[in-house]
């Protein structure tokens, strides 16, 4: 995981980089840590091991992917080399979960630490029936505001059919008695891999 130590911050407590310009990625990893989440940055070359090695040490066994991460040729052999068994997306169920569900974000936005996904029926059951969710996010896929966003928001909205989720950090629900519980209504934990290099 990357450490915030030694990070340059703006007037306004924003985080930036060496040249004084808005760090995004060093913004957005601070606030998905203080929304539950973990933020972690490496190359795509280092993708698959890394995710490998995350969902074993969580205990994870079974598997789905978004369709853009199976067609991902590193990451399938990364998992297959890590005997984790990759579930069919249309087997998954609220009471059939997958131990862990990997998808690609459209966005971060750094200002909340959220990621914006855009997905289908069938994919949106990766973000919501499995019990630890890793999303990808490219360097080049980063807003810092929620403001900002919102034109990425009605794009999607021009191609239908399509679900859009801005998710920040795991599920939550306060519903029974007033109580905040962690992954009643979707993944128990939320794990956000930064892409620092271009494809």
């Amino acid at each position: 995981m990357s450490s915030f130590e030694g990070a340059k911050v703006q007037g306004d407590g924003a985080p930036t980089d060496g040249a004084g310009a808005p760090d995004l990625a060093m913004a957005f990893e601070i606030q998905a840590t203080r929304m539950g989440a973990t933020a972690q940055r490496m190359r795509r070359s280092e993708v698959g091991q890394c995710l490998a090695q995350l969902l074993r040490g969580a205990g994870c066994k079974t598997v789905a992917l978004a369709v853009e991460v199976a067609r991902w040729a590193s990451i399938a052999q990364a998992l297959d080399r890590a005997q984790l068994v990759i579930v069919p997306t249309r087997d998954l169920r609220p009471t059939q979960r997958a131990d862990a569900g990997v998808s690609i974000a459209r966005l971060g936005v750094a200002e909340t630490g959220s990621v914006l996904l855009h997905s289908s029926s069938e994919e949106r059951r990766v973000e919501l029936c499995v019990v630890v969710h890793v999303v990808l996010l490219d360097s080049s896929a980063r807003a810092p505001t929620l403001d900002s966003a919102f034109a990425v928001l009605r794009d999607i909205a021009t191609h239908p059919p399509a679900y859009a989720s801005l998710v920040t950090g795991p599920s939550r629900s306060a519903d029974i008695e007033r109580q905040i519980t962690i992954g009643v209504h979707g993944p128990r934990a939320l794990h956000v891999l930064l892409l620092e290099d271009r494809p």
